[in-house]
């Protein structure tokens, strides 16, 4: 479904600029990214809707822009997102900006939905970042988001970091995130989109009452009727960032003086350690820990940590505990807790590795693809057939730890992985593992 508005106008209203200028030199971005590419340009992720074609029209009015491509996502679910998809191409060539379409790369099955969605979309936006050498992308997440953001959590119970809501800068996949248009309304960038003249796609889910964030939608009028405004809303959410930034600075040095890491990114240190502090920097801690080293895009939710820490506190000194959470199996034992990546059921999934590629994988390792002829992917050494070892981990993390495969079969691996086996000999992977780093520790290269 479409709608068209009236004739095509300059947005008067919101300066590109003012809005993207810390987009015009991403070494400027706060988050810190490991990636790939050689920073040189902005994915613009667009459904059709008004806001992101909202972001396209402000962006192709940027004249200071670096090379940008227009990414929409396919995600296989409705049959007219392939004609919203196309709606998407015909208004960035209209606007002269290059665009792409990209589809899911699995099958919604069951569960809930739009977090399935959500998962899908970055994964294909970084990929498409990655195909392109581009180092940023960027979404069209306005204030109205940010306060249904914040109610969402809040129904949620989440605490402080929880109800901080969406920064504005981040990272997904390896790649930058960046959401510009966080102090925006959502009625601004409606006028921009109607008054270009561009057709709009309208995605039925939007409205769809099954979803929270559409039923948090409904509640705003009559919770801005109360004081409760979006603006209000979004406000508190901003505290909440400073309250979180403080913790963080607390955290960071805890962390820094307790917690160590090795080469294949497992974590450990004294368990009675997170009995001796707040229990707020305490809990911030084991969710960073569990974020980094599951490679995961977010923390888990504040109740299960709630309760892995309580474990951990309440167990007597003697006490052997193995749990498994957010994709890391956490064990104390001797007094020692140690953190490591969880192999699963289905172990980890392989990444496509171009030739001479810089990548992530597994938002754990950053990895120098070697030159090679033939289909070259990185995967986990789980999944290799061979038997492996490395004096400096056990069999559980190695599982876990990248490998190079040629047309599917392992051919490079860590400089202190060796084959145990006579099978093919094995190159040198160049590997650095980024958990210890992204959580202050500094790491040893594997």
């Amino acid at each position: 479904m479409t709608n068209r508005a009236g004739p095509a106008a300059e947005p008067a209203t919101l300066e590109p600029a003012t809005l993207f200028d810390r987009l015009a030199d991403r070494g400027g971005l706060s988050y810190v990214v490991e990636v790939c590419g050689d920073g040189g340009g902005l994915i613009l992720a667009v459904s059709g809707g008004p806001d992101s074609t909202a972001l396209m029209v402000l962006m192709a009015n940027w004249r200071a822009r670096p090379p940008v491509l227009v990414a929409c996502v396919d995600h296989g679910l409705r049959p007219e997102a392939a004609v919203e998809c196309a709606i998407v191409a015909k208004n960035a060539e209209r606007l002269g900006l290059p665009w792409r379409i990209l589809k899911a790369d699995e099958t919604y099955t069951a569960g809930n939905l739009q977090d399935w969605a959500r998962r899908v979309r970055y994964r294909a936006l970084g990929t498409a970042a990655r195909d392109a050498g581009y180092d940023t992308i960027v979404t069209a997440h306005h204030r109205d988001d940010q306060a249904e953001t914040f109610l969402l959590r809040l129904a949620r119970g989440s605490g402080v970091y929880g109800l901080a809501a969406m920064p504005e800068e981040g990272a997904v996949d390896g790649v930058a995130l960046a959401r510009p248009l966080l102090q925006i309304e959502r009625a601004a960038l409606a006028r921009i989109a109607a008054e270009s003249g561009l057709a709009i796609a309208a995605d039925p889910s939007n409205d769809d009452p099954r979803f929270d964030r559409v039923r948090m939608r409904t509640l705003m009028p009559a919770l801005a009727a109360h004081g409760l405004t979006p603006d209000r809303l979004a406000a508190t959410a901003a505290h909440m960032r400073r309250a979180a930034a403080a913790l963080d600075h607390v955290t960071r040095a805890f962390l820094a003086e307790h917690i160590s890491a090795d080469p294949f990114g497992t974590v450990s240190g004294r368990a009675r350690a997170f009995a001796e502090i707040p229990d707020e920097i305490a809990l911030r801690a084991l969710a960073r820990m569990l974020k980094a080293v599951g490679g995961a895009e977010y923390t888990p939710r504040l109740e299960a940590v709630e309760a892995l820490h309580r474990t951990i506190v309440e167990a007597a000194p003697d006490t052997v505990l193995r749990r498994t959470l957010h994709g890391v199996v956490i064990a104390v034992k001797g007094g020692t807790l140690n953190a490591r990546r969880e192999w699963g059921r289905s172990g980890l999934a392989a990444i496509a590795a171009p030739a001479g590629a810089t990548l992530m994988w597994d938002s754990r390792f950053r990895i120098d693809v070697p030159r090679l002829a033939g289909a070259l992917g990185v995967g986990p050494l789980g999944r290799s057939g061979r038997r492996l070892r490395s004096p400096l981990t056990d069999q559980g993390t190695l599982r876990a730890a990248p490998g190079l495969y040629q047309d599917g079969t392992l051919v490079a691996v860590p400089s202190a992985v060796k084959a145990a086996d006579r099978g093919a000999p094995l190159g040198d992977l160049a590997v650095e593992c980024v958990v210890g780093r992204g959580l202050g520790l500094g790491t040893p290269r594997a």
